[in-house]
């Protein structure tokens, strides 16, 4: 299957613009992708976020080091001694390309700065510490890059990138069909067992009155003292919480929602409950624990009281869906419904 990878290029720019444009078309000779900071658009994301998408991306990376350390980041380390950081931590491979000769470098394309040029002398002993290559002009750099990078992809085989006709062989299409056939019959057989076993409630598990204590974080602002930002919890009873839920659940209802809708509840609680909590006068949020809310769906599952969606949804969706079962809906008309005051 014809491949095809992703180079990361890494270096200063202004002075090694021959260099990048040899590397570039060496790449591009090698059938690769190359990826620098030239390529990327000008948009509204920040430059470090952009970098490390792009990085993460990549199948290999090369960073070309010249006569200055480069423009520093806010904590003093330069874009590309951060980015050659990254992906060492990525485990990404690399290779460096550092001057043959570097005191023989033009004046005007070496620091000027005696701090800057100690940081690159760091820096490239840094770099020989992994793979490198020695250049010393732009076209012999070129070529020192073709036959470096052959050596790292042949010793550090990287998944690279293919043309979607050429990935979905036979086989492949014919193990899809028959993952596809399995699920189906999965999804059959649980929405049976579920419509079998959903008709009543299992009260082995907690329910009713007993009570579950949920821990939230409440979150704010107060002119008087500033920001509130305070851990806590609340103490709410199994009636409770389908209460507050069950309503949204008749039709199925996306697990964010459900969840908005009872961090809404728990601000409200908190709002009552003023000589407990500090007071915030403006954007005000309380927010369950993933623990807490994770805790309130095992039960109410272990409880039959709700199941998965089953309604088909769009691509994009990834929601979890959640819906009563015809023993939640049961239970919650016995919480919620007002019976009449007439007597017959």
């Amino acid at each position: 299957m014809d491949r095809r990878y992703q180079v990361f290029i890494s270096s200063t720019f202004t002075d090694l613009i021959d260099e990048r444009r040899e590397v570039m078309q060496a790449l591009l000779e090698m059938d690769c992708l190359p990826a620098g900071m030239e390529l990327f658009p000008a948009g509204n994301t920040d430059q470090w976020t952009l970098i490390k998408g792009v990085i993460e991306q990549s199948d290999y990376y090369l960073v070309i080091l010249g006569g200055r350390y480069g423009s520093v980041t806010e904590e003093g380390v330069s874009y590309t001694e951060k980015e050659y950081d990254y992906a060492i931590e990525l485990g990404i491979p690399v290779m460096g390309f550092v001057p043959a000769e570097p005191d023989a470098i033009a004046v005007g394309k070496t620091d000027r700065n005696d701090g800057a040029a100690t940081k690159l002398a760091e820096f490239r002993k840094k770099v020989q510490l992994k793979m490198t290559r020695d250049w010393s002009n732009a076209e012999d750099l070129g070529s020192k890059v073709t036959r470096g990078l052959m050596h790292l992809i042949k010793n550090n085989p990287q998944p690279g990138w293919v043309r979607g006709d050429q990935a979905m062989t036979p086989e492949t299409r014919a193990e899809i069909a028959e993952l596809k056939a399995k699920i189906a019959l999965f999804e059959k057989k649980e929405v049976e067992s579920s419509v079998a076993t959903s008709t009543q409630i299992d009260d082995a598990f907690a329910h009713g009155q007993e009570e579950i204590e949920l821990a939230l974080r409440h979150k704010g602002y107060d002119m008087g003292h500033g920001s509130v930002d305070e851990l806590g919890d609340l103490t709410h009873t199994w009636d409770e919480v389908m209460e507050v839920l069950g309503p949204f659940m008749i039709d199925e209802a996306p697990e964010p929602a459900l969840r908005k809708t009872f961090n809404n509840h728990l601000l409200s609680e908190i709002q009552n409950d003023p000589d407990n909590w500090t007071r915030a006068t403006s954007r005000e949020s309380a927010e369950i624990s993933d623990k807490s809310w994770g805790s309130i769906i095992v039960q109410l599952r272990a409880l039959r009281l709700i199941t998965t969606g089953t309604k088909k949804r769009t691509v994009s969706d990834k929601a979890v869906y959640w819906k009563l079962t015809q023993a939640g809906d049961d239970y919650l008309v016995s919480l919620r419904a007002v019976p009449s005051s007439v007597i017959k």
